[in-house]
């Protein structure tokens, strides 16, 4: 998604930025799609630097953690950046600055900046780690691979973990002597 600051005759300003799927790559595991993107920016210019704050609102379609279908979300998330030329930075030594600001930089001589690597790092970032359909989703059945939200399997699935074997014997010893006493 490109950002063109010619379009701007003063500053501050503001502007909305639509897209689709096309207009970023998103390649990440887990995530099908971007349905839909709106940017809304901020805008401050200072000498030759433009400081952007805003907003990204998307729709993406994502996979359930538990029974890895893909349901639609709604995503909202901040964003900042400084849109600049990259001969302004060309002549700073990275190691001696602490710099925590995403830079956007002009292609060529146009002040335009793509602002697609930003707002995919945002979307990535704000994404759960386990996202889930619903919050009862009740994923696969572990034997059959079932999705049991949509059907139920006649799997057992009662299995003991081997070392509470001993704790069930001292239970079922308990019994049986409270039952003869």
């Amino acid at each position: 998604m490109i950002l063109d600051f010619r379009q701007f005759e003063s500053f501050p300003a503001e502007i909305v930025l639509t897209g689709d799927s096309s207009s970023l790559n998103l390649d990440f595991q887990g995530l099908n799609e971007l349905k839909s993107i709106q940017v809304d920016l901020h805008i401050q210019e200072s000498a030759e630097e433009y400081f952007c704050q805003g907003t990204v609102n998307a729709i993406v379609n994502i996979e359930c953690s538990r029974c890895l279908n893909g349901f639609d979300k709604e995503i909202e998330c901040s964003i900042d950046f400084i849109a600049c030329a990259e001969s302004l930075h060309a002549d700073v030594d990275e190691k001696d600055v602490l710099d925590t600001e995403d830079y956007a930089y002009f292609t060529g001589g146009d002040i335009q900046a793509d602002i697609s690597d930003i707002l995919r790092q945002a979307i990535i970032l704000s994404l759960s780690l386990k996202p889930l359909c619903s919050d009862d989703c009740q994923g696969l059945c572990s034997q059959c691979g079932i999705n049991l939200n949509e059907q139920e399997c006649s799997c057992v699935t009662e299995k003991i973990d081997p070392r509470w074997e001993g704790l069930k014997k001292l239970s079922k010893q308990t019994n049986e002597n409270k039952e003869h006493s």
